[in-house]
């Protein structure tokens, strides 16, 4: 017969004594080249700098991080910001590399020669990347400034809100720079009756972004570039635009017109263009000027595959078709016109005509009210 258990007898299991649990700080025992990589995506190097407070190995990991954001911003007051950007150059090992440096300086009038200082040690470290931002009143950049830059293998230069001279700009030049942007900066011209290339010596230029930019004394301006791609131009104050670009695909104009302008384009390659105009009454007040800039402009989008165009535009030459009439379509390749934001009852034949009547060697094109 089996033996049987008692219900009411409790069962007592012999447990091993616990061992003690070791606390591995597996953070810290990663590679520098990693963490470095990890402290790169906080939003400032302020930040970055807080992390020192971890352990005594992370007291300098912040100097060597792939990307620097230097902003006075951060509470700095001119004697600590210095301090801080000296600090950060100094400990740096010469082997490692930056891949980026934004140097914000809004609060007070910056220091030139820090500046000069963080520019030459961005050269030295093969900085990628470099964003510049200082106000309007803190002067015109020197442009010998750039020259470390200009003669190093910097890819991307951002500047915003800067004061510049045009021809000390275009003198300098780039020897390697792809992508250039300028954003909201003061560009001064001495001669106001001569015409700005500025980026004539920029060779490999592939990428250029002028937004709302003031041009001083300046009627007329040019853009040249070889190997440009992608051209973006927002709210450019002069009174002629020429465009040299025979390898570019993308081009991107927004204006806000008070007078007429007019355009020259040598565009062989373009593909896409999106165009977006405002005309504050314009078209009452100058109807001849409009029509003229209308026309160059259009004429000068000939190769464009797609086109894409505000209503605000499309409407004005549908009210005023009369700009169109006895004007052969200029377009030999464009396959697709959109229209954002208009709807009209019905297309004057001028419009019609001049937009969808180009070479018969292509397909037909296509038409649409988004």
């Amino acid at each position: 017969m089996m033996p049987t258990r008692n219900p009411n007898k409790k069962i007592r299991i012999k447990r091993e004594p616990e061992e003690e649990q070791i606390h591995v700080d597996r953070l810290s025992s990663l590679p520098d080249h990693i963490l470095h990589y990890i402290l790169s995506f906080f939003d400032s190097t302020k930040l970055s700098a807080q992390t020192s407070v971890l352990s005594t190995r992370w007291r300098y990991l912040w100097t060597h991080v792939h990307r620097l954001i230097l902003d006075t911003d951060e509470s700095f007051n001119p004697t600590n910001f210095a301090r801080i950007v000296n600090e950060v150059m100094y400990n740096r090992s010469e082997e490692c590399n930056i891949c980026s440096i934004d140097y914000i300086h809004m609060n007070y009038k910056p220091d030139k020669k820090l500046l000069n200082r963080v520019m030459r040690f961005a050269a030295s470290r093969d900085c990628q990347q470099f964003c510049l931002c200082v106000p309007h009143d803190a002067g015109c950049l020197d442009s010998s400034m750039f020259v470390p830059l200009a003669n190093s293998n910097l890819r991307t230069l951002i500047l915003r809100e800067a004061s510049l001279g045009l021809e000390l700009l275009g003198s300098t030049g780039f020897a390697m720079l792809r992508d250039l942007d300028l954003d909201e900066c003061w560009l001064s011209c001495q001669n106001k009756y001569a015409v700005l290339d500025p980026f004539a010596n920029f060779p490999c230029l592939e990428n250029l972004v002028l937004r709302g930019c003031i041009l001083e004394n300046s009627c007329r301006f040019k853009i040249s570039g070889p190997r440009l791609v992608k051209l973006e131009i927002s709210f450019l104050d002069c009174s002629k635009l020429e465009i040299d670009a025979p390898n570019l695909k993308f081009f991107g104009l927004w204006e806000e017109l008070e007078y007429s302008k007019l355009y020259q384009f040598n565009l062989p390659s373009l593909e896409l263009a999106d165009i977006w105009m405002q005309f504050r009454g314009l078209v009452e007040r100058n109807k001849d000027g409009m029509k003229a800039c209308a026309t160059s402009l259009l004429g000068g989008l000939h190769n464009a595959s797609f086109l894409f165009m505000n209503s605000a535009f499309f409407e004005m030459l549908v009210r005023n078709s009369e700009f169109l009439e006895n004007q052969c379509c200029p377009f030999t390749r464009l396959t697709s016109l959109t229209v954002d934001g208009y709807v009209p009852d019905m297309l004057p034949y001028h419009v019609m005509s001049y937009f969808l009547s180009g070479s018969s060697n292509r397909g037909p094109t296509y038409l649409e009210f988004v």
